[in-house]
């Protein structure tokens, strides 16, 4: 039995090793800070949003030990597909009122916390003016 385990645990810890060779998407593609969204906006989604929903991600380490780099890449791929303010001016309009509404919306959420909970990734702690400016700026350019 003995013999048996110390096999097993071999043969785990040689996949543990080898699945660290698979490669994933964490490259980062050059983009400019877009120049259509106020400086007072700007600085609360850099601070907060562009880790996860921009192509100008700083890696946590958790993005570098599988089979967590996993969750986490995968997690970052999702908020990129749902907003992503990699080319914001580049977007049509439609597409830019859609994200300025749920940056809003997010803004005002009660628990952001738990929105931008990825491991490795700081939980999102807005204050009450990065969250009014955010609101103000999507009520602004979304009025009909």
């Amino acid at each position: 039995m003995n013999n048996k385990s110390g096999i097993v645990a071999g043969w785990i810890i040689i996949v543990l090793i080898l699945i660290q060779f698979i490669p994933l998407d964490r490259v980062g593609h050059p983009s400019k800070p877009p120049a259509s969204i106020p400086a007072s906006v700007l600085a609360p989604l850099e601070a907060h949003c562009f880790a996860c929903h921009s192509s100008q991600t700083r890696w946590p380490r958790s993005a570098y030990v599988a089979p967590l780099s996993w969750y986490v890449t995968g997690k970052v791929r999702q908020a990129r597909e749902a907003v992503d303010f990699t080319n914001f001016d580049a977007l049509p309009e439609p597409a830019r009122r859609k994200i300025e509404k749920a940056a809003s919306r997010l803004a005002g959420s009660a628990d952001l916390a738990k929105h931008g909970a990825i491991p490795g990734f700081p939980p999102i702690r807005m204050t009450e003016s990065e969250r009014r400016a955010l609101a103000e700026w999507a009520t602004n350019n979304n009025r009909e």
